[in-house]
């Protein structure tokens, strides 16, 4: 069955994260993406996620500063719908591989550029790793304790920008369908993160806010421990839950006391203390599955905290095909994200593993017209 990106070709450029996660995401729709890397690879290229964030993909090395390898690679910009890349600005454009460049050999190109904090203003140049735009954009003092802000593991910036990007390049080939001419997006893990936080960042006009704590801060809608220290959360989002809460809890009086006054999100404190602690002594009497049981079976949210080994296992993700398996090279068959977007006409799918460090020289260079002879030539002299 044909795909929804089918026919289309992607020339990336991207490393580190948030570039080849978003070519890859163009690749399990269809996409044909070839992974263009320096001859001495990816910087992430040791780490676990790569196979993830370059699966599906052709990869062959190219030496942009040979007057051969930009040869080949304005080739292969003639022949791409996309060019995906994410350095710093300013680099694309010193390698010869920038918007304007590309551009003027094939007008019909969606040219999409990832930076740190886009390519203009007072942080343009700053180098834009994760940590970085997380701690100038309020990620790690949302999340955060009371008194200091939480470093998160998981990365965000990168994460969001990737599918920014993608949404980008797809919007952007629908306009080339309009108008058939090309164009050039820019895409900012700055931005992104912004657009992350839509719920937090505005204007409060001075309003204090609450600092969430590790656990939570609100005593209706926060993580708990059973008597076996698991962790679940309750999610009481409404007073109906909350009444139902109560009554379950054989404490109908809880509805008319002054101490959960405001439930579900506004016990304030001091008062947000004194009912957690209740709520924690009263959770302390059974296990977590217990409580789990107990409230899903009356239709009140909540779930248990899950580590990674039981999230590849839980029904619901197998049900929906959000795991898929893939025999990696080296590693075996590996369990890695599935295809995230559904499709009922042209579903998305994992064409394959993440390739090797230019294993697809010969093949890439061939579907240029450069004999074998002429690949090994490249190949000594440094061009690939």
């Amino acid at each position: 069955m044909t795909q929804a990106l089918s026919g289309f070709k992607v020339l990336d450029f991207g490393r580190y994260i948030a570039g080849p996660y978003a070519a890859m995401l163009l690749a399990d729709q269809g996409a044909e993406v070839t992974k263009v890397e320096a001859p001495g690879g990816d910087p992430l290229r040791k780490e676990l996620g790569f196979i993830v964030w370059n699966r599906s993909k052709r990869d062959i090395t190219l030496n942009l500063k040979k007057p051969e390898g930009q040869r080949i690679v304005r080739e292969l910009a003639k022949q791409s719908d996309v060019v995906i890349e994410n350095f710093r600005p300013g680099v694309a454009e010193r390698l010869g591989i920038g918007y304007e460049t590309l551009s003027e050999l094939n007008p019909r190109m969606v040219y999409c550029s990832i930076s740190g904090f886009g390519p203009s203003g007072p942080y343009r140049d700053l180098p834009g790793w994760e940590p970085i735009v997380s701690s100038l954009s309020t990620i790690y003092t949302e999340q955060g304790y009371v008194t200091h802000p939480v470093y998160i593991v998981l990365p965000l910036a990168s994460t969001y920008a990737a599918f920014m990007a993608a949404f980008s390049v797809t919007t952007a080939l629908y306009a080339r369908e309009l108008t058939g001419k090309g164009q050039k997006t820019d895409v900012s893990l700055f931005g992104a993160l912004l657009a992350a936080q839509s719920i937090w960042v505005l204007d409060f006009k001075g309003k204090e806010r609450m600092p969430w704590g590790p656990q939570g801060v609100l005593p209706l809608y926060r993580l708990y421990q059973g008597s076996d220290g698991k962790w679940f959360f309750l999610g009481l989002g409404t007073f109906t839950f909350f009444t139902k809460f109560a009554v379950l809890m054989g404490h109908e009086e809880w509805l008319a006391d002054p101490l959960f006054d405001g439930a579900p999100f506004l016990i304030m404190p001091p008062r947000n203390a004194r009912v957690i602690a209740m709520l924690k002594e009263t959770f302390s009497t059974k296990t977590r599955d217990e409580w789990v049981e107990l409230f899903t079976s009356a239709d009140l949210p909540c779930a248990p905290v899950r580590a990674i080994d039981e999230f590849f296992e839980d029904p619901q993700i197998l049900a929906n095909e959000m795991v898929a398996e893939v025999e990696q090279p080296g590693l075996g068959r590996v369990r890695q994200m599935g295809v995230p977007v559904k499709f009922s006409l042209t579903p998305g799918r994992v064409k394959g593993p993440c390739p090797a460090m230019g294993q697809h020289n010969q093949e890439v260079l061939a579907g240029l017209g450069y004999s074998a002879g002429e690949v090994a030539k490249f190949k000594n002299e440094g061009v690939i």
